[in-house]
């Protein structure tokens, strides 16, 4: 994937901030770095998870979508689903196709999960420094 990853940690955190038409364009972006690859199953994948993302986010998520179900502060549990992702994503058993869905949900999860722990560190450090 020739993506820098700054721009993916980009719009993956515009998505979780719901600042949709932001996301919007730096998709478009990763789409047009994405079609020069010549890995087009993987990367076919890897849009349509991002795309599904955005999705499930601004629809506001039903009861039956993944991240509506998901407790985006629960540094365990959110852990827990990356490791899934991830040892689907290099498994050898999954086609291109779904080795680039499940990285790009392994990568929303990573960047969910640092800036969840940032969050709380500057919380810490917020409330030792207040006391």
């Amino acid at each position: 994937m020739d993506v820098p990853l700054v721009l993916m940690t980009r719009f993956f955190l515009l998505v979780s901030e719901r600042k949709f038409a932001e996301a919007e364009r730096v998709l478009q972006r990763i789409r047009t770095r994405m079609n020069q690859n010549r890995r087009r199953e993987f990367n076919k994948g890897y849009l349509d998870a991002l795309n599904g993302i955005i999705l499930s986010y601004r629809s506001g998520g039903g009861s039956y979508e993944f991240f509506s179900n998901l407790d985006m502060s629960d540094v365990s549990a959110l852990k827990k689903h990356y490791e899934d992702f991830k040892r689907n994503a290099g498994s050898r058993f999954q086609a291109d196709y779904d080795r680039g869905y499940f990285s790009a949900l392994s990568d929303f999860l990573r960047v969910i999960i640092k800036n969840v722990e940032r969050t709380e560190e500057e919380k810490d450090v917020r409330s030792e420094s207040s006391s």
